[in-house]
């Protein structure tokens, strides 16, 4: 693992989202601690961890056609869907979890710019 360049992709994360990320951190998926973050929550890393888990399992369970390997998991929080909670696989080993404040960030940017841009680097630096 390159931790530098873990550090260096989430600092440029936190810049694309224009002032709208509130918390991002990388953990494993095993312990559920952080390795690596910007203002980081280390609860939200273990509970997140397990949510993660459990929505696989359940979708597994349930026989929806969707693929066996979800690697990403969306949740827009609040009446206006004004929070998103962005949890992502990033290898067998580490998820990478993040909230965002929607009004700052617009999801565009977040789904269509910034996770594209970033999430391959993170991955070759994790390796």
């Amino acid at each position: 693992m390159n931790l530098k360049d873990v550090n260096s992709t989430l600092t440029e994360i936190e810049d694309g989202l224009m002032g709208g990320l509130a918390t991002i951190d990388v953990f494993s998926k095993t312990s559920g601690m952080s390795v690596a973050g910007i203002r980081s929550s280390p609860k939200a890393c273990a509970l997140f961890n397990i949510l993660c888990e459990r929505i696989t399992e359940a979708l597994k369970k349930s026989q929806l056609p969707v693929p066996d390997f979800v690697y990403q998991t969306l949740l827009r929080l609040g009446e206006e869907g004004n929070v998103m909670i962005i949890v992502v696989d990033l290898t067998d080993k580490y998820r990478m979890g993040m909230a965002v404040d929607c009004v700052k960030a617009p999801l565009g940017i977040l789904v269509s710019v910034v996770l594209p841009d970033t999430i391959p680097r993170l991955r070759g630096s994790l390796r």
